[in-house]
């Protein structure tokens, strides 16, 4: 008897991040969209950046994977 992992494809997210840089205080972080389509978040961040005005905001896309998952097999 083994250990199986459950970790699907369908775990995989993509978060569309804003980072606001400040002089005087730590960075902030916001999740402003996600998707579990690789090329819908490119579109998101790319659209993101283009309406973006401020020079102290930038957007980025982290790949999020959901923690794997041990269970026991059943012989």
């Amino acid at each position: 008897m083994g250990l199986s992992i459950n970790n699907r494809k369908e775990n995989m997210m993509y978060l569309i991040i804003r980072e606001i840089d400040y002089d005087t205080i730590d960075n902030s972080y916001d999740v402003m969209e996600y998707t579990t389509d690789m090329e819908k978040a490119n579109d998101m961040v790319q659209g993101y950046r283009l309406i973006n005005k401020r020079e102290d905001t930038t957007f980025s896309i982290v790949k999020y994977e959901s923690p794997l998952v041990l269970t026991k097999e059943v012989a």
